[in-house]
């Protein structure tokens, strides 16, 4: 199947495979599936191996194939970072509705895509939680005392202090375009709001060290930590309004969108990388207005692939392929 510059409308019905598709392409240039950590759940039933190969053009063709095993082994052909995919799906919604974790989630998939090294400041985090949170188990089983909790601290707020750093440089970038799409969508200001357990003064390393000292009972009762990056929240407000509690459905799924089209901008501002946005299904549930709008924003890129389930008035004179209906056109 071959893509046009623009925007490229995948249409089928249900189960026709337009979210494979895309999640194919997502594969090949992220290196990592974007559902699971688990690779060998991309395996067909019955099958020992995936394989998925393209072809991409970054001034130059860049052929790419991916084998993964059911060894759990994977290997990539010709890696390269001069291109990189976003895409959205009808399930980053929870991303605006769910709880704090789905938003921590995207915001530490964001960070890694837009800075260097952050996947391993974050990695070096979840060392040291986890092991802190064995030492309060430790104690809460009677089989240490406290100060082995304490000698893991420091470890605790250098580690998440630096995450917290990361991320809120992340959040002033995306808020920025956030922001921007908001305005020219007219759905009135949007504000995205970082919120740390570590506190306000988490620069202050005193006073942090106090704060996460003054949460040890509480961590020994629960037998987890109570305090960092790992249970922070961001809080998205559009027209003055918490959009994960006030805002109406399709309020919430443009919101989602509105995310993922400023961290592809993010990505391509900060990292000077050719960004491909893959958009599925991201017109249902809007209205004719709305729809509008998100289609005048995907005319900005320079190539978009679509996926519906109907060939809306709004791809009219696009490139459409119609998945089990013969080529494209």
């Amino acid at each position: 199947m071959e893509m046009r510059p623009g925007i490229n409308v995948v249409i089928g019905d249900n189960g026709r495979g337009k979210t494979n598709l895309l999640e194919a392409v997502y594969l090949l240039l992220q290196g990592r599936p974007n559902r699971t950590a688990d690779f060998e759940e991309l395996i067909m039933h019955g099958q020992n191996e995936a394989v998925v190969e393209g072809s991409f053009d970054a001034g130059r063709e860049i052929k790419k194939r991916m084998v993964i095993t059911r060894e759990g082994s994977h290997r990539a052909k010709r890696e390269t970072r001069e291109i990189q995919a976003v895409l959205f799906q009808p399930d980053d919604i929870w991303m605006v509705k769910g709880p704090p974790e789905t938003r921590r989630k995207c915001l530490d998939e964001a960070s890694t895509d837009v800075k260097r090294g952050y996947r391993e400041v974050a990695r070096e985090y979840q060392r040291v939680l986890r092991q802190r949170n064995e030492a309060i188990r430790s104690v809460r089983r009677g089989e240490r005392d406290r100060g082995y909790i304490k000698g893991w601290n420091k470890l605790l707020y250098r580690h998440g202090s630096e995450v917290i750093g990361e991320r809120l440089e992340t959040v002033k970038e995306m808020n920025r375009e956030m922001s921007d799409i908001a305005e020219r969508w007219g759905q009135g200001r949007l504000e995205l709001k970082y919120y740390t357990t570590m506190g306000e003064d988490v620069g202050d390393e005193k006073k942090t060290m106090e704060k996460i000292a003054g949460m040890e009972e509480a961590e020994i009762r629960r037998g987890v930590s109570l305090i960092g990056p790992h249970r922070d929240e961001l809080v998205i407000r559009l027209a003055g309004r918490n959009a994960r509690r006030e805002c109406s459905q399709g309020e919430q799924k443009l919101v989602a969108i509105m995310w993922r089209l400023a961290q592809a901008k993010t990505i391509a501002g900060n990292t000077g990388r050719k960004t491909l946005l893959l958009m599925d299904d991201c017109l249902s549930e809007l209205d004719e207005e709305n729809r509008a709008r998100v289609m005048a924003e995907l005319r900005r890129w320079k190539q978009v692939v679509v996926t519906s389930t109907d060939d809306l008035p709004e791809f009219d004179h696009l490139y459409k392929v119609f998945l089990g209906q013969g080529e494209g056109r």
